[in-house]
């Protein structure tokens, strides 16, 4: 991302706080915020890396939709953003499946299946994130025709997450997709399960149809057999993470960087570098001071979603969200990168969850998202 699009983000940022100035900080973030400078002080990190600029790009996005700071205004920015991303991610998904039906050039590209984003990695996340909204739209649905028409997406959505060929998104769909009913039927153990086991034979019963969009994942599953390890793809990347938290475990080797004697996954032109994790990431860069800080916000926010009963299914929704990326995060390293699409939404999913646990959505009524 160019600097026009952090300084655009950053303005936003300072009009939303004008138009209340009683707001309040988040204590953790800011300790979260202050282990990412540490990292950076206390190390000499490459120039090409560019941690300051990315550092302050890390601050401008987390005020915005993070949890970093609290105000009515941006609480009903991250609420409405937060909608209309997911509104437009299930359109361009579905639109991706018919196009990849169709079988349009322009639907193939990096990694495969690409549909109307710039990866098959991009592609599999989203379309797990479709199926959790889908799958949340279709149980809030008033009508029968509604929830018919939000289940038939969220089928093609699992179909475009197979298709896709990401495992880590597709594994971190289904356990979203487990909490959500879950969260729903809580107490209600028999009706859960009936629930769980009507849907899986479903999608038994159904292979035929789908059968032919895994050819991707089951290619990637036959090159992990024959390697003798069902992670060879990540194995490099989270050894050199774990090589580097060995060398710097309090406050990391340095924010949005690698040791670059360790690894060849970067590119000195841009700076850019490929984690492989993001859990190892924070570990790797910001050392346990980071990573705990991090932890625990997640872990509060869990239990916050697991415990709420005042607006369960919306809880249920957001607590969906917060597993799949729990899990999807171990297999992508974005937690860090301002740049990322995926950094945008994990962060202001936990910026709308923190609003959540401090019930301040009154003042936007009960959230609907349908």
């Amino acid at each position: 991302m160019g600097i026009a699009y952090y300084l655009t983000l950053f303005f936003v940022l300072v009009i939303l706080l004008l138009q209340n100035l009683n707001y309040r900080v988040n204590k953790l973030m800011i300790l979260l915020v202050l282990s990412c400078l540490l990292s950076i002080v206390f190390n000499e990190i490459p120039t090409f890396f560019k941690p300051y600029e990315r550092f302050a790009a890390f601050i401008i996005v987390m005020g915005l939709v993070g949890p970093l700071i609290r105000s009515s205004a941006l609480q009903q920015f991250r609420f409405y953003l937060l909608k209309l991303i997911t509104v437009l991610t299930v359109a361009m998904v579905t639109i991706s499946f018919f196009g990849i039906t169709a079988g349009l050039p322009i639907m193939i590209g990096r990694g495969g299946f690409v549909g109307l984003f710039n990866h098959s990695m991009m592609l599999g996340p989203m379309a797990a994130i479709s199926l959790l909204a889908c799958v949340h739209w279709a149980n809030t649905a008033d009508k029968k025709k509604n929830r018919f028409i939000f289940l038939s997406i969220g089928a093609i959505s699992f179909v475009i997450c197979v298709a896709a060929g990401s495992r880590s998104a597709l594994l971190a769909g289904l356990v979203g997709g487990l909490f959500y009913y879950y969260k729903v039927y809580m107490g209600k153990l028999a009706r859960y399960v009936r629930v769980i086991l009507l849907l899986t034979s479903i999608g038994i019963m159904s292979l035929p149809l789908w059968e032919g969009y895994t050819q991707r994942i089951m290619g990637k599953m036959a090159y992990a057999e024959k390697q003798g390890d069902v992670l060879v793809t990540r194995d490099e990347l989270w050894s050199a993470r774990i090589s580097e938290f060995k060398k710097s475990p309090v406050y990391g080797i340095g924010f949005a960087s690698v040791d670059t004697s360790l690894t060849p996954k970067f590119d000195k032109s841009g700076g850019q570098i490929e984690p492989g994790s993001s859990w190892l990431a924070l570990l790797s860069m910001i050392g346990l001071l980071g990573f705990l800080l991090l932890a625990f916000l997640i872990f509060r926010y869990t239990k916050f979603l697991y415990r709420d009963k005042l607006m369960h299914k919306d809880s249920a929704f957001l607590g969906a969200m917060l597993f799949f990326f729990i899990i999807h995060m171990a297999a992508e390293g974005y937690v860090l990168s301002a740049g990322s699409g995926m950094f945008l939404i994990f962060w202001l999913l936990l910026g709308n969850i923190e609003f959540y646990s401090k019930k301040l959505t009154s003042k936007i009524a009960v959230v609907q998202w349908t």
